[in-house]
């Protein structure tokens, strides 16, 4: 999956979102600073491991909240991180 192909990825699991009145402010606010720091680490070359662990346990973390609370969303956070860790992030 392409940088282009994650980034659409966001963008769907982000119209999803939109349409989960439920959704709470801090996993809202928790899913755009993932979005953030995964946007920043597609735009380097050769990011460092410390912080692609980092990210990759907080998208787990993010999932497992998600799963739990909106089932619905799963598939999209199982693809992304799918993704990332095929580009080795």
């Amino acid at each position: 999956m392409s940088n282009e192909d994650i980034k659409r990825r966001l963008s769907e699991l982000h119209a999803e979102l939109e349409s989960t009145p439920e959704l709470d402010a801090d996993l809202r606010t928790l899913l755009e600073e993932v979005d953030e720091d995964i946007h920043s680490l597609l735009a380097r070359d050769d990011p460092g491991e410390a912080e692609v662990h980092s990210l990759r346990a907080r998208l787990e973390a993010l999932a497992a909240d998600f799963d739990a609370k909106h089932p619905h969303t799963n598939i999209f956070f199982r693809e992304l991180i799918d993704a990332l860790g095929r580009m080795g992030i």
